[in-house]
């Protein structure tokens, strides 16, 4: 069947909208209509630099919709909403069999698995998903069911930057109740690792951001209080300060290695820092080996440490709740056609998640 979807043919240059062919699902697959995706940082990266995917792509790994089909064998039934997952979630690695499928050996970030092609040459597909187009098949461990009165609009960002950010703080920093924390970076990661720190019972929760709009938001969403990094007194002294010694748990949300060196700086004795922003490729980060010896932990965290297929639905039920706010997260809605647009909405920091709706006219 025809669908269309939203191509990049290289580097540095605008997507293309294009009747791409899309397959039949087989066996274990689903076809998945997409209601909305979100524009995440770092497909503006990748777009930017060309860095880990082959073209020509379809971006987009950040989607939400409804399965139409399913092929033999699929535990998934038509009708079924779903988040989409970047993590393969094979069962058979290393990884996934200890429970940690966010790290699943067979992850990548481009392949020809969106069953999609133009002019009979295979797309890649960003992550693995490239939900920037009306539908796409996918493998059923990619595409987790959630409750059907939720709006697409708001999960899907679910599918990488609040799982992203949320499981940075409950999951991989294990923030607990009475600790304090710091967040760098105040975007739809950050944002949502500031209410992960608010949820798990941080009683005090410091955003850090240039921006004063998003320093706001973060106030609306969590943060006890907001440091501008352009402050004279600096973000070390400030949160050196607020927190008589250093953080419990500093959580990096920038992609910046200066940031990353200095998230240490921040921490108490043995307390954590953690790394989630995507850096270049060839970015280095250079830290005192002293920091190591007051048993301080830096570490990282991909797609927030979580099983998409138990978490996804777990924060659907907390946003249901109003505990995790996914609306304020959410910028404009563009059509597929506008595509570029929303790349240059987020580009321009308009808004933290722009969002295209595929099958939009």
């Amino acid at each position: 069947m025809k669908v269309r979807a939203a191509v990049l043919r290289s580097p540095g240059r605008e997507l293309e909208v294009v009747d791409a062919e899309l397959r039949q699902p087989g066996p274990g697959e689903a076809r998945v209509r997409v209601d909305a995706t979100g524009i995440c940082r770092s497909d503006l990266h990748v777009a930017a630099t060309g860095e880990s995917i082959e073209f020509p792509a379809v971006l987009g790994h950040e989607g939400a919709g409804v399965i139409e089909e399913v092929g033999p064998e699929c535990a998934l039934s038509a009708g079924d909403h779903v988040v989409l997952s970047w993590s393969p979630r094979c069962g058979r690695c290393p990884r996934c069999v200890e429970g940690r499928p966010n790290l699943c050996q067979q992850l990548t970030t481009s392949a020809d698995t969106g069953g999609l092609a133009l002019d009979g040459e295979a797309l890649n597909a960003y992550m693995g998903l490239g939900c920037l187009v009306e539908q796409v098949v996918l493998p059923e461990e990619r595409v987790v069911p959630m409750p059907a009165d939720l709006s697409a609009e708001a999960l899907c960002l679910i599918g990488c930057g609040v799982a992203t950010g949320y499981g940075a703080a409950v999951r991989t920093a294990d923030i607990g109740v009475g600790n304090s924390v710091a967040v760098f970076g105040c975007g739809a990661v950050g944002l949502s690792a500031i209410q992960g720190a608010r949820i798990s019972g941080a009683v005090q929760v410091i955003g850090v951001d240039p921006d004063p709009t998003r320093r706001e938001l973060a106030l609306h969403l969590g943060a006890t209080a907001t440091v501008d990094p352009g402050s004279a007194a600096g973000v070390t002294g400030e949160i050196l300060d607020r927190t008589r010694g250093g953080v419990d748990v500093a959580i990096e949300a920038t992609g910046s290695p200066d940031v990353m060196a200095r998230l240490l700086d921040c921490v108490r004795a043995g307390g954590k820092a953690v790394v989630v922003g995507l850096p270049a490729a060839d970015a280095t980060v250079t830290i005192s080996p002293f920091h190591l010896l007051y048993e301080k932990t830096f570490t990282g965290s991909i797609y927030g440490s979580v099983d998409p297929h138990i978490e996804f639905p777990l924060m659907g039920e907390l946003y249901r709740q109003g505990r995790l706010d996914l609306d304020r997260l959410t910028g404009e809605r563009h059509r597929l056609d506008n595509v570029n647009d929303a790349f240059a909405e987020l580009r321009e920091q308009r808004s933290t998640r722009p969002i295209v709706l595929p099958n939009h006219r």
